[in-house]
């Protein structure tokens, strides 16, 4: 399918929580609060369409049950999105979106050109409270993501209450070329109404 669309990309991967973290699904659904009338809270990422120049196109992976997260299951409706595709796309990760990600990326050739690859507090390891199970990294493999792409960006707030801050530093041996954005009072970015670094970091 040929996309005749001009416009420039942006495509979003998301995180969330991989499934066997959950001691019991149904416990987690009971445990969600339902307020029809709570304003819900929309993150940086949900309105990121909004602060975009009108030359760009915004995409966000079509994640099913994404709190219930399975790599498999994930990689198969993310490849939905390549029909739609162009060359020279911006693809922002986080979190698990961007463990996910690079181990996409080192077992798979991306079938356009990436131009700039941006990580936002990437979940490479396993923390007290959750493990990667399906997601789990070859962390000799890695390194070998920076030959999809043109430049690589990383983000992490050592605030960060989610994904340890010293993630940060390990970011910094996997791709030694890249240009790392700290801060210290975003958390783990969710509770951003607006990002514009990373709306510089997209259009530049």
């Amino acid at each position: 399918m040929k996309n005749l669309n001009k416009k420039k990309q942006f495509l979003y991967i998301n995180g969330w929580t991989p499934k066997e973290n959950f001691d019991g699904y149904y416990d987690y659904l009971h445990s969600i609060e339902y307020n029809p009338h709570k304003e819900k809270f929309q993150s940086w990422n949900k309105t990121l369409w909004e602060h975009l120049w009108d030359d760009w196109e915004y995409l966000r992976a079509p994640f099913v049950d994404r709190e219930y997260a399975d790599y498999e299951a994930w990689k198969i409706m993310f490849e939905k999105t390549f029909p739609y595709l162009r060359d020279d796309i911006v693809i922002g990760a986080g979190s698990l979106g961007g463990c996910f990600f690079m181990k996409y990326l080192y077992e798979n050739t991306f079938p356009v050109k990436i131009k700039r690859l941006i990580f936002i507090a990437a979940a490479i390891h396993d923390t007290d409270k959750e493990h990667l199970w399906s997601f789990t990294l070859d962390e000799t493999k890695i390194p070998s993501i920076q030959k999809q792409t043109s430049e690589i960006i990383c983000y992490h707030s050592t605030d960060d209450d989610l994904v340890p801050f010293s993630y940060f530093a390990d970011m910094k041996i996997y791709f030694s070329d890249a240009t790392f954005r700290e801060f210290s009072d975003r958390g783990h970015f969710y509770k951003e109404a607006r990002l514009p670094e990373i709306e510089e970091d997209i259009q530049k």
